[in-house]
């Protein structure tokens, strides 16, 4: 005759396994460093364009020179300064680096594919090439007040920093 409790009901269970909840969104270091490795990668490839059309040879001067002669002079300095702040190159280069490796179907820059980031809209979803432009542009209004709209990402439930908000993108961390 079958008791009510039978030996079967008392199969001990492995424990069940300690879930551990991970960050769904992007946030404030790691898209820093992501930042860090972009404008690394950038500059490389910058210097390359850069040294492949000089037409001053005052931008062949290495550092070492430049400090055995006494340190940079005006001439040197303005040199520099046009280079830098009037070459076109590379705000052209991190333009189309950002706009285009965010739309793409990776969704993320280099640096934050390395980090395990992507940007997608609002639903999960794939930027497109426009809304890709609005989120690139509009981090012009997240830098100007002291970077106020960087820190943002401190705040808000999403993660998200004023250039974010502008363009209705997130920053998401994928599953690895």
């Amino acid at each position: 005759m079958p008791t009510a409790i039978s030996n079967s009901a008392f199969v001990s269970m492995p424990a069940s396994p300690m879930i551990r909840r991970a960050p769904l969104y992007g946030n404030l270091v790691s898209r820093a460093v992501a930042f860090l490795v972009d404008m690394t990668i950038l500059v490389f490839f910058y210097s390359i364009i850069l040294y492949s059309t000089a037409e001053n040879p005052l931008q062949f001067n290495t550092w070492k020179e430049v400090l055995s002669n006494g340190g940079i002079s005006i001439m040197e300095f303005q040199a520099v300064l046009k280079v830098f702040i009037f070459s076109l190159y590379f705000p052209v280069l991190h333009w189309l680096y950002n706009t285009l490796l965010e739309s793409s179907p990776k969704q993320a820059t280099i640096g934050k594919f390395t980090l395990g980031l992507k940007v997608t809209d609002l639903r999960g979803k794939r930027i497109s090439f426009w809304q890709a432009n609005l989120r690139y542009f509009s981090k012009i209004i997240s830098a100007l007040p002291l970077l106020t709209g960087f820190l943002l990402i401190l705040s808000t439930r999403r993660r998200q920093a004023l250039h974010d908000c502008i363009a209705r993108t997130i920053v998401v961390v994928t599953e690895q």
